[in-house]
């Protein structure tokens, strides 16, 4: 039984228990089959990926669970652009009017400048505004080639290669939003520093605290009934 196990470790107990000739109870065997089947498997392939310091920073969009004010009047769901640097986990983010290339482009500038550091590459997913299939959208190359980065984007249906911002996205939605009512888009943030990733809230009796938020920009939020406002 075992050397079958050796050789075909998912082999039916049934066909286990016709080559070696067993003619007793197929229930017991199956059940010894069970306890011995994990000794056999191979061993997983899988292995943890190491970031190096400055090697890649994963891009992406997120997008706000709620509409956001417009200036005439109207609401629209808005994008975040996020970068995060894939060895530190740190990361920038800023809120742009479309996905459109002109937008992202503009935005990946502006959030290195808020980085401070340009990463060797930028991984993006299978963005219609960064490329399609192996080629750039107009205008990506170019961009790459200023500051002197490589843009690497992933195969279609791939989310795990770039799972640090997505997990990034996942604290936007949980941690982040609950609790904030955007009256307009965020406004330049000109009273902290460049490179502050934090933003001002409340809790609901009154007490101050920094939450993660957009760099370089802060939001307008509207604090909860009975606290104190958002300074």
């Amino acid at each position: 039984m075992r050397q079958l196990l050796v050789k075909t470790p998912d082999m039916p107990a049934t066909v286990i228990a016709e080559r070696v000739g067993w003619t007793g109870s197929i229930t017991w065997f199956r059940d010894h089959v069970r306890q011995l089947r994990p000794d056999h498997w191979p061993v997983d392939p899988s292995d943890r990926l190491i970031w190096l310091p400055g090697d890649a920073a994963q891009c992406d969009l997120w997008f706000p669970p709620r509409k956001i004010p417009l200036e005439d009047g109207s609401k629209t769901l808005l994008p975040v652009m996020v970068i995060t640097a894939a060895h530190s986990r740190f990361m920038v983010g800023r809120m742009i009017p479309t996905g459109h290339t002109a937008d992202l482009l503009l935005g990946m500038w502006q959030l290195l400048q808020e980085l401070g550091r340009v990463p060797r590459r930028l991984i993006w997913d299978n963005e219609s505004g960064i490329g399609r299939g192996k080629r750039h959208a107009e205008g990506v190359g170019a961009f790459a080639g200023t500051p002197a980065t490589t843009l690497q984007r992933l195969k279609p249906y791939d989310p795990e290669s770039k799972g640090i911002v997505e997990r990034r996205n996942g604290f936007f939605e949980t941690s982040f939003m609950p609790g904030r009512d955007f009256t307009s888009p965020p406004t330049p943030r000109t009273s902290r520093p460049r490179r502050s990733c934090a933003s001002s809230s409340s809790y609901p009796d009154g007490r101050l605290i920094q939450t993660p938020g957009w760099c370089g920009t802060s939001p307008t939020t509207t604090a909860p009934s009975g606290s104190s406002t958002a300074t």
